[in-house]
């Protein structure tokens, strides 16, 4: 019933606002796998880096993506309209932005705890790892919910999704990364 009422009230929002809510989702999908990428690096060299190092280039790695969508937003809504970008724009733009920063979090904890001699620094970056995956599957599951009835074709096209995950971490790793 709770879950009912939940995607009513998605639904009955505008368009606009649903539109926001994509943009904000794309970008946090596209920041996980980034970070996943990232990630997987640390990890296979976790013994050449330090707790501080691997923070730092976590949080870098999603400050960067960050400033690097503020700055492209800017810059496409001058040449394509040939004006300054207005307040309203601003305001989208930094919503949906802020899905890119979301992913460093768990990551970030588990470096943090780490540091503090509760996890191995190798064992966080796996646990990362395992939680950018998980992510990534449970946000097509929470699509692809919405969308089809038979958990059978939410569970396959979800795994079909989560294979990208999977497959930028092969690479990595098949990379020597």
């Amino acid at each position: 019933m709770e879950r009912r009422r939940r995607e009513q009230r998605f639904e009955d929002l505008p368009l606009e606002a649903r539109e926001q809510f994509a943009e904000n989702t794309k970008e946090r999908i596209y920041s996980t796998i980034t970070l996943l990428a990232v990630v997987v690096a640390l990890w296979h060299g976790a013994v050449h880096h330090s707790q501080g190092g691997a923070l730092a280039t976590i949080i870098g790695t999603v400050a960067a993506l960050w400033l690097a969508t503020l700055m492209s937003a800017r810059m496409s809504y001058r040449a394509v309209h040939a004006k300054g970008m207005p307040l309203s724009e601003y305001r989208k733009i930094f919503f949906a932005a802020s899905g890119l920063l979301a992913p460093a979090v768990v990551p970030s904890i588990l470096v943090i705890l780490s540091a503090f001699g509760i996890l191995e620094l190798k064992r966080a970056l796996f646990a990362s790892m395992v939680v950018l995956l998980l992510s990534l599957f449970l946000f097509s599951v929470m699509g692809s919910r919405r969308i089809y009835d038979s958990f059978g074709k939410v569970l396959l096209i979800s795994l079909a999704e989560l294979s990208i995950g999977i497959g930028v971490v092969a690479i990595k790793l098949l990379a020597g990364e």
